[in-house]
């Protein structure tokens, strides 16, 4: 049962595989074990991530419909339940129904937006007049909530660029990315035959194979260090470059030595055992892989992308950055850290900020305390 009188109240989670479920998954567990009330308010129940919610956290199912409908549902847990903060997760549809949810009834509450994500790139590659129109419902929306929350400050700067609002409202906390059930995966076994004593180094990527990642420019690279040094490289993760890679890889004679491993349940036991992760994205919001490879003790290079590998690597203090887009100073910077590793006690230091307790107590104390410039 709670400990404390925080009550909050998450809305927009949808769970799924990747980063944002298992960071709102381990921030809400964490805030629960702290002693709040929290709450789950869903659209739908039928999410698989269910069963590793704390079990004092209350889940409130509203159902789906329109946007009135939606909202209006959302209108009466509020006024029955009266939590002190409602956090959307993510969703432009949960801010929407959020804000017009408050307008409908009579809560007192903060409502806060959580973003895990650049605007301009949710914005990108939309024709004109839906742009123009979802800019238009972003700024209202993100006018109307008590705080943001950025998870890393490129994305803060790229809320206060598209939305305009105060700079007073902003927050930024880093993602609740590590809990203890990634160290007790990352000791399961792993029987890739790479890993065994002996083999040459074994560099990983992982994400979805996808533009984003930059996964044909972390091939390029690969097969320029590996012409220079026995290695090999693993990319975890599905998607639809897939074919793609392949025949990238055969086009610069690697295939020995690459494996697209695929989507994997359990990436901490691969990861654990690697001598290099690389992140090779154009783009980002605050890269889990990269804090969870730091947390594991795995050296890392990364691309200087917007937003989040500069300041979770500190200006390059626990890993190399390299321009997006430049092969060859990927190719070289894989070169130097596979030849000079750091120690691995550093690289977990970089990682602490983002432990999910740390993160939820930190999460906690900005929820609760005075906002100033609020509506």
């Amino acid at each position: 049962m709670p400990k404390n009188n925080k009550h909050i109240a998450f809305y927009g989670f949808r769970g799924g595989p990747g980063g944002i479920s298992h960071v709102m998954l381990n921030l809400i567990n964490a805030m629960a074990a702290e002693g709040s009330r929290v709450d789950l308010v869903l659209n739908a129940t039928d999410i698989p991530e269910l069963a590793s919610i704390h079990h004092d956290v209350q889940v409130f199912p509203i159902g789906k419909g329109s946007l009135f409908q939606r909202s209006g549902t959302l209108a009466n847990y509020l006024d029955s339940q009266n939590p002190g903060v409602l956090l959307t997760n993510h969703r432009e549809r949960a801010n929407r129904d959020a804000v017009i949810a408050k307008r409908r009834s009579e809560w007192p509450g903060r409502l806060v937006f959580r973003i895990g994500n650049t605007l301009t790139e949710m914005l990108r590659n939309r024709g004109v007049l839906k742009k123009l129109l979802l800019t238009l419902s972003v700024r209202y929306c993100y006018e109307k909530a008590d705080l943001i929350v950025a998870n890393s400050r490129g994305v803060a700067d790229d809320v206060l660029k598209v939305t305009g609002v105060s700079e007073q409202k902003l927050r930024v906390i880093g993602n609740s990315t590590i809990n203890e059930e990634i160290f007790i995966k990352a000791n399961e076994p792993c029987a890739h035959p790479w890993f065994k004593k002996g083999q040459p180094p074994v560099i990983i990527g992982l994400g979805r194979l996808v533009r984003q990642k930059g996964f044909s420019d972390l091939l390029k690279a690969f097969a320029k260090a590996r012409s220079r040094m026995a290695c090999r490289l693993i990319i975890i993760g599905s998607g639809k470059e897939k074919d793609s890679l392949n025949k990238l890889a055969k086009e610069l004679g690697v295939v020995e030595d690459f494996e697209l491993a695929g989507y994997e349940v359990n990436p901490f036991r691969y990861l654990r055992r690697s001598h290099l992760f690389v992140l090779s994205s154009q783009w980002e919001g605050l890269p889990n892989a990269l804090i969870e490879a730091l947390a594991l003790g795995v050296p890392v290079v990364s691309t200087d992308c917007h937003s989040g590998p500069r300041e979770i690597l500190h200006h390059g203090k626990y890993g190399p950055l390299v321009p997006v887009g430049d092969v060859d100073a990927l190719a070289a910077a894989i070169l130097e850290v596979l030849e000079n590793p750091p120690q691995p006690e550093l690289l977990k230091e970089a990682a602490i900020p983002y432990h999910a307790k740390l993160s939820a107590q930190f999460y906690l104390d900005e929820l609760f305390a005075p906002v100033s410039g609020s509506d």
